[in-house]
């Protein structure tokens, strides 16, 4: 699956603002020590999280994301990671059966 795939598949799901999930967003990543600031928008059906870190390498960019996952996902659950110079970024699709869903772009940055 590549990037354009997850966009297909995220055009069939509904991806309208879910007001209890910014909430849940923005819990996690306060309490994250790692994390030195994060900025949390929504707009044009879906997330975008910038976060940055004080640690930044694979291994913390991989840890916070594997747990905000864990603590945000619907029943399934697909991402794409790209890797670049100064940053990665995920984009991340989550859906319930009924196909309500949500589409989060995680950039982390050092």
């Amino acid at each position: 699956m590549n990037k354009n795939d997850l966009l297909q598949l995220a055009k069939q799901m509904n991806c309208e603002y879910e007001p209890g999930l910014t909430s849940e967003i923005n819990d996690f990543l306060e309490r994250q020590k790692n994390i030195s600031k994060f900025d949390l928008k929504y707009c044009e059906n879906h997330f975008t999280i910038n976060i940055k870190l004080k640690g930044y390498n694979l291994y913390e960019v991989r840890n916070v994301f594997s747990e905000l996952v864990g603590f945000i996902e619907y029943t399934s659950t697909f991402y794409i990671r790209e890797e670049y110079e100064d940053k990665i970024e995920y984009l991340l699709l989550s859906s319930l059966s009924n196909k309500k869903a949500f589409m989060c772009k995680i950039i982390f940055e050092g």
